[in-house]
Order: structure tokens, then C-alpha cells, then sequence
């Protein structure tokens, strides 16, 4: 009897859970034909050939329209002085990136994978740049950023762009700077990307990153194994892995000049995980992304970057490089 009631119980948490995944992607599908263009009908504009469409199905996963938790931003925050509030950190982790590189009144930004527009209110609102030119390869955050544009009434000021960092649907020499926070290790290449990222930016441009770099590589089985894990879940080439060190001089083989690679991960990974685990977040989070996706999923990968972090496999980096006259 007890065994009949465990498989009863199996069989009817599994219904209750592909009931509720179709459920959100009934939802999602619908908020996605807001979209007027020839992507409405299938969703995306991937194939299932093409890296970008797993990386958009990774960040969709759960999502069915729009929200403001934690402001709108995705970033991991940079976390000094004692703070504990998620948005003075995802602000601090922004103005690492601008401040370095001069982003001001007269600057042409392309803000490659910007998440859903959070960020580059911030930067129009803190730096004031002459145009900010967007772009995500995720559909509903494209959706969501146009919205959020259209509801800070910026639309003028910042043009959102649905398409691919390694294939910039932009003239070369355009852009004063480039920047892409977190977007870098999903990119099919990041070096692809830095040459893209050359083209379109004009001779002193700059390009500046937020980005995941390893202290060293890998030592052993277990490292190797949860090293694989982390990149596997994440969407990460293997191409992409490599040391800090490697960063810079990819960077400069790429084309920049006056490269810096900064180790950051004690500012950055600690202190988002201590904001992922706590209650109020986690229910905040569910409510968007469901139970599923937020208790079970989002553990998982949360857990497993701590842990390569700990091991010295995972770091964080803020790196930028200027194009030569």
C-alpha cells in the first residue's frame, strides 16, 4: 500500500510539474507576440543549431513578462562598505564598469547583452551619453528593455537591438565605447566578440567589461568535473574558459591597447549568493520564475559557482582596453 502511495504521489508531483512548465510557456509565448516582426509566430529568431538559442532559453526559463525585481538588473552587484541592498550594488558594479573608461555627455554607448534595460537607465541617468544603442539575443528581454525605455520615455535616447554579439548589426566606427556586463562567457566566442567589438568602436574607443575569468585552470579530476558543471549549466564555450592572465592577452591580441583585467570575485560572488539565499528574495523570485525554478534550479547553479569560486576554478573580472588611434 505505502508503495502504491509513493508512486501515486511521484506520478501526480510530475503531472503537477509539466502542467505548470507548459503553463509558463503558454505565457511566455504569449507576452513574446507582442513583438511585431517576423519572430512573433516562432518565438526567437535562434535555431536550435546555434549556440544563442540555448543561451536564451536559459535565461527565459520561467519568465513570462515583465518585472522589477531587484530593479530590473541581472548583475551580480559589487559589494563594499558593509552594503546589503541588492541596487546600491548593481549601481556600484555599473559605475565599475563606466567609470574607468570615461563614459560622459558626449559618448555613443553599445551595451551588448543589457539584460531587460535596467542598467542603461542608470548609465543615461548617471553619465548622460549623447545615444545608447542596446542589444540581447534573449527575446523577452529585448521585449521588456523596449517597454522599460518606452516607459522612462527615453525611447529617442536609446534604440534596443534584437541580434547577437559576434555578429554586430552595426557600421564599423560608430561607437565611442562598448560595454557588456556578465554577457562575455556566453558569447560564441568571446574573442569573436572582441573583434566585433574593435570594428564597431571608433579609433580611442573603449571597450569595458564585467565578466567570469578563472585564477587557474583546473587541477584534477574533481576540479576539472565541477569546473565542466558549472560552464554546462551556464552556457559557456570551452573556448571561453581561461585565466585572467589569458583575458588580457586575448584582449590585446584582439586589438587592444592599454589593456587592464582586474580580479574583483571577493566584491562580486560572496555577496550575491548571500542575497540569493535569503527568504525574502527566494519568494520574490518564485513568484516571477516559479517554485521549480527558483528552489531547485537556481540553487543548483548558485551553489556550484560558490563552490568553484572557493576552490580558486571562478573569478570575477572588470576588464577594459582601448582601440589605437
Amino acid at each position: 500500500m505505502s508503495t502504491l502511495l509513493y508512486v501515486g504521489g511521484a506520478v501526480a508531483f510530475l503531472a503537477a510539474l509539466a502542467y505548470f512548465v507548459q503553463h509558463r510557456r503558454r505565457k511566455r509565448a504569449e507576452f513574446k507576440k507582442q513583438e511585431k516582426s517576423k519572430f512573433a509566430d516562432q518565438g526567437t529568431r535562434w535555431g536550435k543549431d546555434q549556440h544563442e538559442y540555448y543561451v536564451e532559453r536559459f535565461y527565459e526559463t520561467g519568465l513570462t513578462g515583465t518585472h522589477d525585481f531587484h530593479g530590473g538588473m541581472l548583475n551580480f552587484g559589487f559589494w563594499v562598505n558593509g552594503n546589503k541592498d541588492y541596487i546600491k550594488a548593481g549601481h556600484e558594479l555599473l559605475s565599475q564598469v563606466a567609470d574607468p573608461v570615461g563614459l560622459n555627455s558626449k559618448s555613443r554607448l553599445l551595451d551588448v547583452a543589457n539584460g531587460m534595460g535596467a542598467q542603461d537607465i542608470f548609465f543615461l541617468n548617471k553619465y548622460n551619453p549623447a545615444h545608447i544603442d542596446m542589444i540581447d539575443l534573449t527575446l523577452s528581454h529585448h521585449l521588456i528593455a523596449k517597454k522599460r525605455m518606452e516607459d522612462n520615455n527615453v525611447q529617442d535616447r536609446v534604440t534596443a537591438h534584437y541580434g547577437s554579439a559576434v555578429d554586430l548589426p552595426f557600421e564599423s566606427n560608430t561607437f565611442s565605447h562598448v560595454f557588456s556586463v556578465e554577457g562575455g562567457a556566453h558569447f560564441p566566442t568571446r574573442d569573436t566578440f572582441f573583434g566585433e567589438a574593435l570594428r564597431v568602436l571608433k579609433p580611442d574607443g573603449w571597450m569595458s567589461l564585467a565578466d567570469y575569468a578563472m585564477p587557474k585552470r583546473p587541477q584534477g579530476m574533481i576540479e576539472n568535473l565541477f569546473g565542466k558543471m558549472c560552464a554546462k549549466l551556464w552556457n559557456t564555450p570551452e573556448e571561453n574558459w581561461y585565466t585572467c592572465e589569458e583575458f588580457k592577452r586575448r584582449m590585446e591580441a584582439a586589438g587592444f591597447v592599454d589593456v587592464v583585467v582586474k580580479d574583483v570575485g571577493e566584491y562580486t560572488i560572496p555577496g550575491y549568493y548571500e542575497e540569493s539565499v535569503r527568504p525574502e528574495i527566494l519568494a520574490q523570485l518564485s513568484k516571477i520564475r516559479g517554485w521549480f525554478t527558483t528552489y531547485v534550479a537556481c540553487r543548483v547553479l548558485d551553489e556550484l559557482v560558490l563552490y568553484v569560486y572557493k576552490k580558486n576554478i571562478l573569478t570575477y573580472v572588470i576588464a577594459y582596453g582601448r582601440k589605437p588611434e
